[in-house]
């Protein structure tokens, strides 16, 4: 796996962890329900940049087909007629997420270490015009190999358990950005059906 890896950025890492499945045992989800959660995702994260755009956007998720995607919790916020400071930090955070799925998909390339925010131009490049039709998206979407997948899985749970064991011995050293780890988790969880939904997946290390 990448323990060797995570050695040679002197990372702390547990022996310990849960025993990854093996490719014939994990269910990893479609390519285009993948494609759909993210869109969904990136459309929430536009709504909450743009208030006033929230009627347009969820007009437009439910002509294109994608309302049934938005979760419950989603569903709230994309109604809500003012979102907290908070909630609007939650989900920016969420582009993270949208990049580990892009990558699952094979629309990035390679996922660098947890270090650096994402740049959103970046996700930008790589989705249907706003308010254009996502159907070729959804439909050119491509699945990674099972392998690559569980092995990005142990990673993130590696080094999230780095993030939180850095938190608590008061290790000021650790470069990793923890809110970075933590989106990633999440959406790789989500991936490899840790819980059926959205709304319920959580990130145990």
């Amino acid at each position: 796996m990448f323990l060797p890896f995570i050695r040679i950025f002197f990372i702390t890492y547990i022996l310990k962890c849960p025993t990854v499945e093996e490719e014939d045992e994990v269910k990893v989800r479609s390519p285009k329900e993948i494609a759909k959660r993210l869109l969904c995702l990136t459309y929430l994260c536009y709504a909450i940049e743009d208030e006033e755009s929230k009627a347009q956007v969820i007009e437009f998720l439910k002509k294109d087909n994608l309302w049934d995607r938005v979760t419950d919790d989603e569903k709230l916020l994309f109604t809500k007629p003012k979102l907290t400071d908070q909630e609007r930090v939650n989900v920016s955070w969420r582009s993270e997420a949208i990049w580990l799925l892009l990558w699952t998909i094979k629309k990035v390339d390679e996922l660098d270490l947890p270090l650096d925010e994402v740049n959103i131009a970046d996700i930008v490049d790589r989705l249907p015009k706003l308010m254009s039709s996502t159907k070729d998206f959804i439909e050119s979407a491509e699945i990674r190999a099972t392998g690559e997948i569980l092995d990005q899985s142990d990673l993130i749970y590696r080094l999230h358990w780095a993030t939180r064991q850095a938190e608590l011995d008061n290790n000021v050293e650790l470069d990793l950005n923890p809110s970075i780890v933590v989106e990633r988790h999440y959406a790789i969880n989500w991936v490899t059906y840790y819980a059926d939904n959205w709304d319920d997946i959580t990130t145990d290390t």
